[in-house]
């Protein structure tokens, strides 16, 4: 092979392995959170375009996990509660919380819920 075949196959490498890692960005297509604010639960939706392994946590404005809602794999869509609570079942106070789904490995999306009551 000649030198412009090969920067030509390198240029369109370059563009597949783009497309490639667009599209897996663009997987997470719902976050949703409601009500929010929140006075005693709140319900997670999440939507992916393909099955995903995630993990979803709560942390508090101190940037510490305080809940683990799940881990697995999900399928399309799917629905979570939080129930105000933290790991060990108490309730947690007033404040700012931030609901983390971290996907595919590398990537995190985070949302901010707050607690009025």
């Amino acid at each position: 092979m000649n030198k412009r075949t090969m920067i030509i196959a390198g240029l369109m490498l370059l563009f597949a392995i783009g497309l490639m890692a667009q599209k897996t960005t663009e997987n997470l297509r719902i976050f949703d959170i409601s009500p929010n604010p929140m006075e005693k639960h709140c319900n997670i939706t999440l939507g992916f375009d393909n099955e995903t392994y995630i993990t979803l946590v709560i942390m508090n404005s101190e940037e510490e996990v305080i809940k683990t809602i799940y881990s697995g794999t999900v399928y399309k869509d799917m629905n979570f509660t939080w129930e105000r609570d933290d790991a060990a079942g108490r309730y947690a106070p007033s404040g700012t919380y931030h609901v983390v789904v971290n996907y595919q490995s590398r990537y995190t999306s985070t949302k901010k819920t707050l607690i009025l009551k």
